[in-house]
């Protein structure tokens, strides 16, 4: 039988932001994809699954909605206020789309740049050695290398985004690659990654939350406007937490 989750780890949940449109109200509020939750909507804490945040930003059109966001880069808490509209130019009444998902032990969950082949598929994607941390598709959080490589081979040969931290711009920005052992290199992405206590975030990054770098158009069809639907990231009422680090990952590894 598995550990019994603690009660932090069951709380430590929440609506993770995606998907932030240029212009849009999410991006007016200062929503930063991948690292910001809402945790919480005019006071109400969101812990569960349901439609209960859905029904609150369809209730508040044309009217101020505030949020409650927790950032998992700075790891603070942060209060915004929304303004759901339909016509401010592009999909959805937030322009952003959502997933429920955990931010346990997030600080753990991303996956560092350490080496990037010349004339790799990393280096075609515009990706930084030491500089860029892999952190996820919209479908996937790159929790460990392994995680990073079961996602790449589901699509080698065709293209997918990926949600990157730079550490020198202090940006998330969405860059498109295509795995493929076709090239004059080992390894499907060109790529030497590491994970784990010796690869987390330098101090310096904490003291802000970030900013997001967004395409003009929603990520993945799969993923709706925050006003649908919104998504889990499993099966299961509460996301499983994020594995903590291991000794193989923390010496870095080649994709």
């Amino acid at each position: 039988m598995g550990q019994t989750p603690s009660q932090e780890e069951i709380d430590s949940v929440g609506y993770r932001v995606l998907g932030v449109q240029p212009n849009s109200p999410a991006a007016s509020a200062g929503l930063v994809s991948f690292f910001d939750f809402v945790v919480a909507a005019n006071n109400y804490p969101l812990k569960v699954l349901d439609q209960k945040f859905v029904e609150m930003i369809k209730e508040s059109e044309n009217k101020a909605l505030p949020l409650t966001i927790y950032n998992i880069k700075s790891e603070t808490t942060r209060d915004v206020v929304i303004t759901p509209r339909r016509n401010w130019g592009g999909q959805g009444m937030l322009g952003v789309t959502i997933r429920f998902d955990s931010f346990w032990r997030a600080e753990e969950a991303l996956v560092r740049v350490l080496e990037v082949k010349p004339d790799s598929p990393a280096e075609l994607a515009g990706l930084e050695a030491e500089k860029d941390y892999l952190l996820g598709t919209a479908e996937k959080v790159f929790k460990d290398t392994d995680t990073l490589f079961e996602e790449v081979r589901k699509f080698m040969d065709s293209t997918v985004e990926f949600f990157v931290y730079n550490t020198t711009s202090d940006e998330v920005r969405v860059v498109v690659i295509m795995p493929t052992e076709d090239w004059n290199g080992e390894g499907c992405l060109g790529i030497n990654v590491g994970h784990g206590f010796l690869h987390r975030l330098p101090h310096r990054c904490k003291q802000s939350t970030g900013r997001s770098i967004e395409p003009a158009r929603p990520l993945v069809a799969s993923l709706k406007d925050a006003t649908a639907s919104p998504k889990n990231s499993t099966d299961s009422p509460h996301p499983p937490a994020f594995a903590p680090p291991t000794t193989l990952e923390e010496s870095g590894e080649k994709k």
